[in-house]
């Protein structure tokens, strides 16, 4: 039996919801990093983190195009709480 063109979107949304929730949490973990209870972040770690966000960025381009990416990316920035 073939895959049909629903047995190939499942996986795809599947992974586009969990680089979001990476997504998310890395940014989470940023702002804890930045505000939290160490409040001096080693240069080390942010950049680790931004690396990380990065990487996230390019795999989630690549399923939703550039301009959903970089919203996505924005939205997870901008937000002061982490999403449940």
């Amino acid at each position: 039996m073939e895959d049909g063109p629903s047995d190939r979107k499942e996986p795809r949304v599947s992974e586009i919801a969990r680089l979001k929730q990476q997504i998310e949490l890395e940014t989470s973990a940023m702002r804890l990093a930045m505000t939290g209870f160490r409040t001096s972040a080693s240069h080390e770690i942010i950049n680790s983190q931004m690396d990380r966000l990065g990487q996230q960025y390019e795999q989630l381009e690549e399923l939703i195009g550039e301009q959903a990416a970089i919203e996505t990316i924005i939205a997870a920035l901008g937000r002061k709480e982490p999403c449940p």
